[in-house]
C-alpha cells in the first residue's frame, strides 16, 4: 500500500468517525430539546383544559391589581384570528384604560339613570354599581361589529365572527390569570329591546362615536383576579345535545 493511499484510507476513516460522531451528537442533542419540551408541555394546561377553566370573572372579583398592557395586547391579537367568513374581519375594538374607562362607567351609570328613571325602575345602588365596575376595571374593551355595505356575508355571520373574537379574548385571559366580563350594558336601544334586534341607541354611539356600518355588541371589562375566581362550572352532558 502506497503511503499517499495509506493516507487517504486513515484520512477517509476519521471523517467517516467524525460525521457518525456529528449525527450522534446532533441526534442526542435533538432528543434532548425533545424531552424539555415534552417536559415543559406536561406542566402547561391543554387547550381542553383551559376551555373548561375560562369564566365570566365580574368586575367585584378583581383584586385591584393592574393588568399589564401586553396582556391585552395578547388577547386583541387572539380575537384577529377568530374564524371570519370571506375574510371580512368584521370586529372592530375600543380600548378605555385610565380615565378614559372612569367615562366608560359614568356613561353606563347616566344611560342606565335615564331610562331606568323613565320606566320607574331606578335603583341607586345599581347606579353605583355601574361606576364601581368600571373603577375595579383595568381596561373596558368596547366589543363592535363593523359590517361593511359590501359584505357577501349574513349580518348573523359575522356576529357570530365576532362573538368567536371575544371568545379567543376570553381564553387567553384566562391562560395568564386575568379574569374578564361580557357585558351587554347600554347596547339595546330600550325602543326595540323587545324585537331582540340589535340596534344601539343613540347615547351609545354618540359616546363610541360609531360609524353607520358600526355597531356596539357590549362591553369586556378586564381585572386582575385571584386564581379561585376560575372555580368549576357546570354544564349538562354534551350526550344530552349531540345527535349521531
Amino acid at each position: 500500500m502506497s503511503e499517499r493511499f495509506a493516507t487517504a484510507s486513515i484520512a477517509s476513516v476519521v471523517a467517516a468517525c467524525g460525521a457518525s460522531f456529528l449525527t450522534y451528537f446532533m441526534l442526542a442533542k435533538q432528543h434532548q430539546q425533545n424531552d424539555d419540551v415534552n417536559s415543559n408541555d406536561s406542566k402547561q394546561e391543554s387547550t381542553l383544559e383551559i376551555i373548561k377553566k375560562r369564566r365570566s370573572v365580574f368586575p367585584k372579583q378583581y383584586n385591584g391589581e393592574p393588568v399589564a398592557r401586553e396582556v391585552v395586547d395578547a388577547m386583541l391579537e387572539a380575537a384577529r384570528w377568530a374564524p371570519t367568513h370571506h375574510l371580512t374581519e368584521p370586529w372592530h375594538f375600543i380600548v378605555y384604560s385610565g380615565e378614559s374607562r372612569l367615562a366608560v362607567g359614568n356613561f353606563l351609570a347616566e344611560d342606565y339613570k335615564e331610562t331606568a328613571t323613565a320606566s320607574g325602575k331606578f335603583l341607586d345602588k345599581k347606579y353605583e354599581k355601574k361606576l364601581k365596575n368600571a373603577k375595579a376595571s383595568s381596561y373596558i374593551i368596547a366589543l363592535c361589529l363593523d359590517r361593511k355595505p359590501n359584505s357577501k356575508c349574513p349580518e348573523v355571520e359575522e356576529i357570530c365572527s365576532v362573538a368567536m373574537a371575544v371568545q379567543n379574548m376570553h381564553l387567553v385571559g384566562t391562560e395568564m390569570g386575568v379574569g374578564s366580563y361580557w357585558s351587554s350594558a347600554s347596547v339595546y336601544d330600550p325602543k326595540e329591546k323587545k324585537s331582540r334586534a340589535i340596534v344601539n341607541s343613540s347615547a351609545i354611539r354618540d359616546f363610541l362615536e360609531l360609524s353607520p356600518t358600526q355597531t356596539c355588541l357590549g362591553w369586556l371589562f378586564v381585572g386582575s383576579c385571584e386564581d379561585n375566581c376560575f372555580k368549576s362550572g357546570l354544564r349538562k352532558p354534551i350526550a344530552d345535545k349531540v345527535v349521531w
